[in-house]
């Protein structure tokens, strides 16, 4: 309950319940103070809900709907409020799901997994006679983004005759633990 400057609590009487407005240029409500000017320029205290109405105040939903179950591809957004039965309450819209972030992959991992598949040996002579056995040294761990890392999986695609499937086998199980 809000405390007052003096400490004591703010009680509300009988219906009394606070109002807001709703800016739909900035998506935010605004309480509407206890003490009002009317558009006759007269001051109402606390005034009733058909008052509060006409100035546009509503009061909040007692209850926000579920978060609507977007469609394939789209993730649902808080967009600012409705009026729905007389009160303000969330609104939402479906925009476009954020692309997911690369993966991250454990180098140890990703070395043990090829010295169990017997190319560890021809892997690390490519990084070796590509000039990248520093950067590799330097590593912690290895991201699908990398150009360093798509390149030699290309070529260690190609020179290894594996495909996706067989790459994708050992990238997955090397995954870096979050």
């Amino acid at each position: 309950m809000p405390r007052r400057l003096d400490g004591g609590e703010h009680r509300l009487k009988g219906d009394e319940m606070t109002y807001y407005t709703y800016d739909p240029t900035t998506k935010r409500l605004t309480a509407m103070s206890n003490v009002v000017t009317m558009p006759d320029g007269s001051h109402v205290a606390n005034p009733p809900a058909a008052q509060c109405a006409a100035l546009g105040a509503y009061p909040l939903a007692q209850k926000n709907p579920a978060i609507p179950e977007p469609p394939p591809g789209k993730v649902a957004v808080p967009d600012g409020y409705e009026l729905v039965n007389g009160a303000w309450q969330r609104a939402y819209r479906f925009d476009a799901a954020p692309s997911p972030l690369p993966r991250t992959f454990s180098k140890l991992k990703i070395v043990a997994a090829l010295m169990q598949s017997q190319v560890w040996e021809q892997v690390k002579q490519y990084i070796i006679d590509a000039g990248l056995y520093d950067l590799y040294l330097a590593a912690q761990d290895f991201r699908e983004d990398n150009e360093y890392f798509l390149q030699g999986k290309s070529v260690l695609m190609s020179q290894l005759g594996w495909d996706n499937a067989q790459v994708e086998a050992i990238l997955s199980a090397a995954e870096a633990d979050a």
